[in-house]
């Protein structure tokens, strides 16, 4: 028994948990098959949650975003009225991954590598709004304006991939004096590589609307669908904020 409690006071003392958060905004870089499908390079933004087993490993998930298309026009709402429509497309991709972190040491400059695991998503989403602005309240997180909305294409992969980077200490504070616990804020500079698996996705100006010339059916919609691999080489900076 006292064998027992020796062995999990060492562990306990190895085992200082804590948690951190960051977040990044950067570049989406296409590769592979989807650069040669004309995916254009996109802003990203990246959100990391991590969960400090000790000073030198962290799990965590990873969530973020790019938008690798965007287009607007004005429609008229039918063929019987002067009232006219904002239509709004946009072409996204998303990610969720896990993620095991290694610091091989301590000190105000760290470096780190990383596995990830987990999915991409690539959809198209179409929004119709009134030409009117009066119709939006500022007062609410909600566009008023917003008369209908639809998903035009969306498809998941598989992705893994790795990723390394490096930590810059920027300042060490504590939330009061009568905490015991330490904020510290840092600059963090990142690039992971995520490879992906196929999916069927759209691209900027891949649908067409051709209206029946009678004015009578609903108007033909054609897709140009574009099927290949999802590998995305992302670069990004930004904050992040440690708390032990």
């Amino acid at each position: 028994m006292r064998y027992l409690l020796i062995i999990l006071s060492l562990v306990s003392f190895g085992f200082s948990q804590y948690f951190g958060g960051n977040i990044m905004i950067g570049g989406s870089l296409p590769k592979g098959e989807l650069m040669e499908q004309g995916v254009p390079n996109a802003i990203s933004i990246d959100f990391n949650g991590k969960y400090y087993i000790n000073d030198y490993t962290a799990v965590g998930l990873n969530i973020g975003g790019a938008q690798y298309g965007f287009s607007e026009r004005s429609i008229p709402f039918n063929q019987w009225s002067n009232v006219g429509l904002i239509e709004q497309t946009s072409n996204n991709i998303f990610y969720s991954n896990l993620f095991l972190k290694i610091i091989p040491f301590t000190g105000p400059v760290q470096i780190y590598g990383e596995g990830l695991l987990g999915l991409k998503n690539l959809y198209t989403k179409t929004k119709l709004f009134s030409e009117n602005s009066n119709c939006d309240n500022p007062d609410t997180d909600v566009n008023e304006c917003e008369i209908a909305s639809s998903t035009d294409a969306s498809d998941f992969a598989f992705s893994y991939g790795i990723g390394t980077g490096l930590e810059i200490l920027i300042k060490e504070f504590k939330s009061s004096e009568e905490s015991k616990l330490s904020n510290i804020l840092s600059l963090i500079v990142s690039t992971k590589y995520l490879w992906g698996g196929e999916v069927q996705y759209l691209k900027k100006g891949g649908i067409t609307v051709t209206p029946d010339p009678d004015g009578v059916d609903f108007p033909i919609v054609d897709y140009d669908w574009n099927e290949s691999k999802t590998d995305i080489l992302f670069v990004n900076i930004g904050l992040q904020l440690t708390i032990k």
